[in-house]
């Protein structure tokens, strides 16, 4: 009986919940303090299901708000981006949609590996036989000063698969609560990879690069923030292509407003900052932004939207680069206390 109590109570749409007991065991056990338990925004969200409880949408906000959080995720995102030229003083388009699996594996009692992967499909205004004169890396930099001008039509579309990405993220499981004000600090190190699989020479590197990654942020109970790091050196790849050393910093940095406690809305932003090391002449991408993201339920699943502009308030001003981006986020996330 309380196995299959345990089993309904894990599958239904998260909400509040009170205790659940077999009969024969409620003259024997005390009954659990389900409110007590999800006041605890840290506490293994498995543990609340086994004492017949259900987490509270606050925990669920709170897990999906943590970057190495041991859940797993498919979320869907598409970005805008305008570019600029500084020969040409147009601004055309660039699309970018991704698909990023994350899931965690567990390395032993303490520790979680917590893998992502990033697949772009993109759509960049740059014909095809500009070669790897601008080559779009996450950061989307280019390499050359300026678009040639040969070509009779340099903004003819090219569109297909990019480079994708993977890194992985040793982290413990148990973050380090912080006292006073019930927050808590959350790290996790370990490699990324760029592997050339872009569908034409403009949508990738060519190489394939390996380096290091690094994640640390602060989880309060209004205020969220911290980075993702990664470095790629180019290892191998095509000898035609110029070498990678590529630096990509995505800092979030997000605000639980009062009022959206129901809906967990947070106001914020999450850019990437992008140093092109082997670039000749300016080498940074610097935006800022503003977004606003919340939570809803899709069936039994949590399911988290965010809507940001981004601008570049530092950008290459010898070569093309981008100026606005319009990203959207869907995230749907299954919680590993459901399985």
């Amino acid at each position: 009986m309380r196995r299959e109590l345990i089993l309904a109570v894990t599958l239904v749409a998260l909400g509040p919940a009170g205790p659940a007991a077999s009969a024969g065991e409620t003259a024997t056990k005390a009954p659990v303090d389900c409110s007590a338990l999800q006041q605890d925004l840290f506490i293994d969200l498995k543990e609340v299901v086994k004492a017949g409880c259900t987490p509270s949408q606050a925990q669920i906000a709170r897990l999906l708000d943590n970057p190495v959080g041991n859940f797993v995720a498919v979320p869907f995102q598409f970005d805008s981006v305008q570019l600029e030229g500084p020969r040409t003083g147009t601004t055309k388009t660039m699309n970018r949609f991704q698909v990023v699996p994350m899931f965690p594996l567990s390395l032993d009692s303490d520790w979680n590996l917590i893998n992502r992967v990033v697949v772009p499909w993109m759509s960049v205004p740059v014909n095809r036989a500009f070669g790897d004169c601008v080559g779009y890396a996450p950061g989307w930099l280019s390499t050359c000063p300026s678009f040639p001008d040969a070509l009779a039509d340099p903004f003819e579309p090219t569109g297909g698969l990019g480079d994708m990405v993977y890194v992985a993220l040793a982290s413990p499981k148990k973050p380090i609560k912080t006292k006073p004000g019930g927050g808590a600090i959350i790290w996790g190190v370990g490699p990324t990879a760029i592997f050339p699989t872009a569908a034409a020479e403009v949508l990738g590197t060519g190489k394939f690069s390996l380096g290091p990654a690094a994640v640390a942020g602060y989880l309060g109970r209004t205020w969220t923030f911290g980075i993702l790091a990664q470095q790629w050196w180019s290892v191998g790849g095509s000898s035609t292509r110029d070498d990678v050393s590529l630096t990509n910093v995505q800092y979030f940095l997000f605000y639980a407003p009062p009022w959206g406690e129901k809906a967990q809305w947070r106001i914020g932003m999450t850019p990437n900052v992008a140093v092109n090391w082997a670039a000749k002449g300016d080498r940074v991408t610097l935006p800022v932004g503003l977004g606003l993201s919340r939570m809803l339920e899709v069936g039994k699943l949590p399911v988290r939207l965010l809507l940001e502009a981004d601008y570049s308030v530092i950008h290459p001003g010898d070569k093309p680069g981008s100026r606005w981006d319009f990203r959207f986020y869907v995230i749907p996330v299954i919680p590993t206390f459901l399985f």
